[in-house]
């Protein structure tokens, strides 16, 4: 008997491990860090702009679940700081949100911020941050401008991601 259907009769479905079963139907957990750094008593104003990316690897999709994030210093430059993100998968050019999100939106360390509906990003595919300030002027701030975020998610194997798209598209 299969080490699948042995669990499956022994286990509620909830418990079931992702990572039992045939090649094309496992899922794992994933995650991937972005990091930024303005330095230190950085000058947050209306052309303070910084980009980072991360490349979906081909070994499968990637189901993005929620994003957490780190400053390491509580004060202007940090935590307090006047930022705004902005997410966009490159390969579709799609952008997550209508507007830039204020970093302190985004859930902090253990505490993630969860996508309402996770976003699926096909294998190779680009995902780009944008992070910003929405100061009109300059302003000078004090403490460490590192800021740090990590994207959390499964990784699936997408076998038939034709009838998906057709599903999302039409």
């Amino acid at each position: 008997m299969a080490l699948k259907s042995q669990l499956a009769s022994k286990l509620p479905s909830f418990l079931m491990p992702g990572n039992v079963g045939g090649y094309n139907k496992i899922t794992w957990p994933f995650w991937t860090v972005v990091d930024f750094d303005f330095g230190t008593n950085p000058v947050y104003g209306p052309n303070t702009r910084q980009s980072r990316q991360f490349r979906v690897s081909q070994d499968g999709a990637f189901l993005l679940q929620a994003v957490t994030r780190n400053s390491f210093s509580y004060d202007t430059a940090g935590e307090l700081a006047a930022l705004q993100m902005k997410f966009v998968d490159r390969q579709s050019t799609r952008q997550l949100n209508d507007l830039p999100v204020p970093i302190q939106a985004i859930g902090h360390k253990s505490k993630p911020a969860i996508f309402p509906t996770p976003y699926l990003l096909m294998p190779s595919a680009l995902f780009e941050i944008e992070l910003s300030s929405w100061l009109p002027a300059d302003q000078v701030t004090a403490g460490n401008g590192r800021h740090q975020f990590v994207f959390f998610g499964y990784r699936v194997r997408v076998e038939d991601f034709e009838n998906v798209l057709s599903t999302v598209v039409g």
